[in-house]
């Protein structure tokens, strides 16, 4: 039979004072967090059983994160940087799309063809504004046509890209 070590042994680590002093204060501001949370999930669930289902973006909480280069684009507001950003982010989608036809199909035409598209959010391009954003589609081969909000003025909602695939003929 084995003997447990002496009492001084099983005692955990003492934790630091700057920890123990983080967790009273914070705690105030994630309880309530997590409180709120389990009562919109709850509000969720809820509308789901009654067949409202909201879209699943709801839930993606990287819609509402800066990356350190948006977050300069930005800030500083220079347009380079933003050309820059919107130029990557559009063909990025641009790419996504081209990969995965299933996924970005529209309607099929009569001929065999059917329509690619896309939808670009304007925090991708708002430094640049949606011409230069029609721009960089045009030069990869898309057209782009504005998201209209329904509003008299431009509604910095997206841009749609779309281009039209054609079957192979062979």
């Amino acid at each position: 039979m084995t003997s447990l070590p002496p009492p001084d042994q099983l005692v955990a680590e003492r934790r630091s004072k700057t920890s123990l002093l983080f967790q009273l204060i914070l705690q105030w501001i994630y309880l309530p967090v997590w409180g709120a949370f389990a009562v919109a999930l709850g509000l969720v669930v809820a509308a789901a059983s009654a067949g409202l289902n909201p879209p699943l973006r709801w839930f993606n909480p990287w819609l509402g994160t800066l990356s350190w280069r948006r977050f300069r684009a930005e800030w500083l507001w220079d347009a380079a940087l933003w050309d820059a950003y919107a130029q990557e982010k559009i063909r990025k989608k641009i790419a996504r799309a081209q990969g995965n036809h299933g996924l970005y199909k529209g309607k099929d035409n009569p001929d065999g063809s059917y329509e690619l598209s896309v939808t670009v959010p304007a925090r991708h391009f708002r430094g640049i504004g949606p011409e230069r954003a029609m721009a960089i589609a045009a030069s990869e081969g898309w057209s782009a046509e504005l998201k209209s909000g329904g509003r008299d003025q431009w509604n910095p909602g997206a841009l749609r890209l779309s281009r039209i695939v054609r079957p192979h003929t062979g």
